[in-house]
């Protein structure tokens, strides 16, 4: 055997070995890697949370309840090249011009080419807090503060000449968090539900079983309208938001306690629970250490594809007014401003809120199918 057979074998061998010895989750990521929708999907998703949840006060150019004059105001946008053929290297906006529309008898706001305003980068505006407690009054874009008039609103205002981009950021904040948060609950109430019914049987079993049935017959539409009504209007919109977050994950657990039952039913006859049970394992040990662990694969893909769904109803109920109201601000109630047949006609920009939820939905459900099938990295 040639030497340059001898060390083709060994770094064959070598890397053999290093596939062999791969663990589960290794081959989880290297699958999943592989699956470009999902790290589309992935790369989205942190890309919302980035920008609406941890940091809406610093990408959005203003406060979420700044009125100005300026009242459903179409967007303006940046632009490179003036009216005149004229090109700059730093974006401007152009400003807007109040007029009557004689017809309609309606105000608008019209483009006026006379006047340019830059647009900055890193700038001082109205200071915010971070997450709530982190004052700042750095933005990631707009006009000079010291000029009055100078104002981008890049996805136009609202009836109250607030910025809809900056609101949109903000709303996704509420929306996002209340279906992270949703699913946490709803993760544990029935991961720890199904795994005690699967594991102890008996009367535990039937009880358990028993509730999820009893959720189950209601018709899931009607149920949550009717939750949602029950919360009292005088509430602040703090509890409103847990209230409404807890709502949604607790009709929700049956589903998911049933399956984990299931997989808890076939885990707990394994060798690896009789040998902690022969070794004198508590049965919280068994039930949070092996049990759960065990089905954590499959528990993870039904997370990342019920997080959608919480947003969804989270959105319904707050359009309905059933939810999360003003001046609380979610994608939700976002929607209620666009809910007529005017808002449509006169103010179409208002349905910007659309393309936000689609998109935030769409990547949770690519992120899911992504996991789905990287879960099981044995498979072809």
């Amino acid at each position: 055997m040639s030497e340059l057979e001898k060390t083709t074998g060994i770094v064959e061998e070598e890397v053999h070995e290093e596939q062999i010895s791969q663990s589960y989750w290794a081959l989880v990521w290297w699958k999943f890697k592989k699956n470009r929708t999902a790290v589309l999907g992935a790369i989205m998703l942190a890309i919302f949370y980035i920008t609406c949840v941890f940091f809406a006060e610093f990408f959005a150019p203003y406060p979420k309840e700044l009125e100005t004059e300026f009242i459903e105001a179409r967007s303006t946008s940046f632009r490179f090249i003036d009216e005149e053929g004229n090109f700059s290297l730093r974006p401007f906006v152009y400003g807007l011009e109040k007029k009557i529309d004689k017809a309609t008898r309606k105000r608008t706001f019209e483009i006026d080419t006379t006047k340019k305003y830059p647009i900055y980068f890193f700038v001082k505006g109205e200071e915010t807090k971070i997450l709530g407690f982190i004052p700042t009054r750095i933005h990631l874009f707009g006009t000079d503060p010291n000029d009055e008039e100078a104002k981008v609103f890049i996805m136009g205002t609202d009836k109250l000449g607030r910025d809809l981009f900056s609101r949109i950021l903000y709303g996704g904040r509420i929306s996002m968090f209340i279906g992270l948060f949703s699913v946490t609950v709803f993760l544990i109430v029935g991961v720890t539900a199904g795994a005690s019914s699967g594991y102890y049987g008996g009367a535990t079993d039937i009880i358990i079983m028993r509730i999820t049935e009893f959720l189950s017959a209601f018709p899931q539409e009607p149920l949550f309208l009717a939750l949602g009504a029950a919360v009292p209007i005088d509430w602040p919109p703090t509890r409103v938001f847990f209230m409404v977050t807890i709502l949604l994950a607790l009709v929700q657990w049956g589903g998911l306690a049933r399956q984990v039952r299931g997989l808890v039913l076939a885990g707990r006859e394994e060798q690896y629970v009789l040998a902690a049970q022969s070794m004198g394992a508590s049965d919280r040990r068994i039930i949070f250490h092996h049990l759960i662990p065990a089905t954590m694969s499959h528990v993870i893909v039904i997370a990342t594809l019920k997080i959608p769904g919480m947003i969804l109803l989270e959105t319904a109920l707050s359009y309905f007014g059933l939810g999360l109201v003003p001046p609380t601000v979610s994608w939700g109630t976002l929607l209620q401003d666009a809910n007529s047949i005017r808002s449509i006609r006169f103010a179409p920009h208002l349905l910007w809120t659309v393309p936000f939820i689609l998109i935030a939905i769409l990547s949770y459900n690519m992120l899911g199918d992504g996991l789905r099938d990287a879960m099981d990295p044995y498979s072809k």
